[in-house]
């Protein structure tokens, strides 16, 4: 850190094997260390292991948010494999595609994507459209920007789903975010906000709203 000073760096970020810093310029550049003599240390309560074993479909949200706090953009998916599709994100960007139009709004703001896993849900790939849907339409209710949502949001709005929340919750999100660099470096993952979502059946009036 001394030697960063001496050079006329700012830390941004300390963290337990990384360091953030910002050039005079106003560059930005993120140092990983391996300090091979300090024990491994357990998860923060936050954050737990990704399981292999795992079955089911997460639905999940890259989220950004300027620094002066004012605006805020979201990308949201899901995946079976929660580990592969964060790598995906994070080292395999495709233009024009899912989640690229958000990492471009975030190196515009100069700022991190944040990682949460929002719910988990059996059944089909059919079932876990409403959920992704309904969690996009809770994200756009809440004022979040939704980069090129054209090419990758045509999906079912349902109006209320069993066992989720009515709104996007702030609160909950803030808590439980985690820099996908971390998610992907070291391999975590949020606490699911909502873990059992379960399966609409054909005759459940939200799969039809």
């Amino acid at each position: 850190m001394a030697l960063a000073a001496s050079h006329g760096l700012t830390v941004t970020r300390d963290g337990r094997d990384y360091a953030g810093f910002k050039c005079e310029s106003g560059k930005r550049l993120r140092v990983h260390f391996e300090f091979n003599d300090r024990p491994p240390k357990e998860p923060k309560g936050n954050r737990s292991r990704l399981s292999k074993d795992t079955t089911g479909i997460w639905i999940y949200a890259l989220v950004a948010h300027s620094k002066d706090g004012e605006r805020k953009a979201c990308y949201v998916g899901q995946t079976v494999n929660l580990r592969k599709r964060f790598q995906e994100h994070l080292h395999h960007p495709r233009e024009g595609r899912c989640s690229y139009a958000l990492f471009q709004w975030a190196a515009h703001e100069q700022v991190d994507i944040q990682a949460v896993v929002l719910t988990w849900t059996s059944g089909t790939d059919s079932n876990a459209h409403y959920y992704e849907g309904y969690w996009l339409q809770r994200a756009q209710n809440a004022g979040f920007e939704t980069p090129d949502v054209h090419k990758w949001g045509g999906l079912p709005r349902p109006e209320s789903l069993p066992g989720q929340p009515g709104h996007w919750p702030t609160g909950e999100v803030e808590a439980n975010s985690i820099s996908l660099i971390e998610v992907v470096m070291q391999k975590l993952t949020p606490v699911v906000l909502y873990p059992d979502a379960g399966t609409i059946g054909n005759g459940d009036s939200a799969a039809r709203a």
